[in-house]
């Protein structure tokens, strides 16, 4: 998954949600984004590298810095895990976050992320909007289809 420079950045209340993963993907060259949170005061990373591991990463609330890096411990099973994920993926996480904010409108997202739903790789968002409602979308990660909203 790259990052497209066309794709429309994905905000949330907490601060630039594109921002914060553009930076974690800078400090991990070859990553893949596989989950954005807000954390705090700022965000909180998934970042897994080409060999599988995944690297946990805080960046600040405006998105502009890393504040930890850390690659986590795991075994084979789980880097596998990590990799099948990426590949079955077809839209990165700016494509999965455009097509939630357009499942709820007027929404922002405090979370996403790459995961499996009924044997499905999926993007999972949390969304909050306007009236600070709370909302789970699921999108499918190859088909781009919006499976729960």
């Amino acid at each position: 998954m790259s990052v497209s420079p066309t794709s429309q950045p994905a905000v949330s209340k907490a601060g630039n949600l594109d921002r914060a993963a553009v930076t974690a993907l800078k400090a991990v060259p070859g990553g893949s984004l596989t989950s954005i949170e807000t954390e705090g005061p700022g965000w909180e990373v998934q970042v897994v590298t080409p060999d599988g591991t995944e690297r946990e990463l805080m960046v600040t609330a405006d998105g502009g810095r890393v504040t930890r890096n850390e690659a986590k411990q795991e075994d084979k099973a789980d880097k596998d895990k990590h990799r099948k994920r990426i590949q079955a993926a077809k839209l990165d996480y700016r494509a999965a976050a455009s097509k939630m904010l357009s499942a709820v409108p007027n929404s922002s997202i405090t979370e996403l992320n790459l995961d499996t739903y009924r044997g499905t790789t999926v993007w999972e968002g949390d969304l909050e909007d306007s009236n600070n409602a709370k909302h789970e979308v699921k999108i499918d990660a190859a088909s781009g289809k919006v499976l729960v909203s």
